[in-house]
């Protein structure tokens, strides 16, 4: 089933935003009385295309289940190399993540900074709605633009859990960690990991240190394999 982002016109009808109207056109090729769901105002709806001139409206239907998690993540994702941060926006959208905060940690070797930074944000942007539109999600998570570590420690209390798998914590697992909270932060280090005067900050801040299992991951694999950990025990898996 196709699925697009539109706009409400009122009760029973919506509009589809510029690009998703060339795509459903142009692309795919639909005409009136075709089926689809439509993306709305964070819900998703079974539609028929009513109309293409001027602008291709919808009908609407029933509003559909939700897909939204339970619990609401928050990823802060050392930044990566390359061009690591497309596959971490794409992949972790469609897991269920809240949010994408990129984070300037010490051992971080890429640099967001100047002009580029507004760039590569539209970028993962434009990633992640098109990661949640093919996923079935109404909401599009924020990508967010670079924050220093101290922005980082600063936003530690404003969740109710901060958990921060690490490669040389030992004995807790995010299953021990976590206890049903609803409000969620993952932190994840970048390639060369967090360093142990940063954990020892982010501790100070009220993160919880937790281990991934035996086996380390990438820093591109670790947000997501943390994000599933939870959502998995919160039952949104199931």
């Amino acid at each position: 089933m196709h699925r697009f982002f539109a706009e409400r016109i009122d009760e029973g009808r919506a509009v589809l935003l510029k690009e998703e109207a060339a795509h459903a056109l142009r692309v795919l090729r639909l005409e009136k009385g075709s089926e689809c769901q439509a993306l709305l105002e964070g819900k998703v709806y079974s539609a028929v295309l009513e109309e293409t001139e001027p602008q291709v409206t919808l009908k609407l239907g029933r509003e559909l289940p939700s897909t939204e998690p339970s619990v609401r993540v928050t990823l802060y994702q050392g930044i990566p190399k390359g061009e690591k941060m497309d596959w971490i926006a794409q992949k972790c959208t469609e897991a269920g993540v809240g949010r994408i905060v990129p984070v300037a940690f010490s051992r971080c070797v890429a640099k967001w900074e100047g002009k580029d930074a507004p760039k590569k944000q539209a970028r993962f942007q434009r990633i992640a709605a098109e990661a949640a539109k093919q996923s079935g999600r109404a909401v599009t998570p924020e990508v967010a633009l670079p924050i220093s570590f101290a922005q980082l420690c600063g936003d530690m209390q404003g969740y109710d859990v901060a958990l921060v798998p690490w490669e040389e914590e030992r004995g807790r697992g995010i299953r021990a960690a976590w206890q049903e909270e609803k409000n969620v932060a993952i932190v994840i280090g970048p390639e060369g990991g967090i360093s142990p005067e940063e954990m020892e900050q982010l501790r100070a801040a009220g993160g919880r240190g937790v281990t991934l299992g035996p086996r380390i991951f990438r820093t591109e694999t670790a947000g997501l394999a943390a994000l599933l950990s939870l959502l998995t025990l919160s039952g949104d898996m199931e």
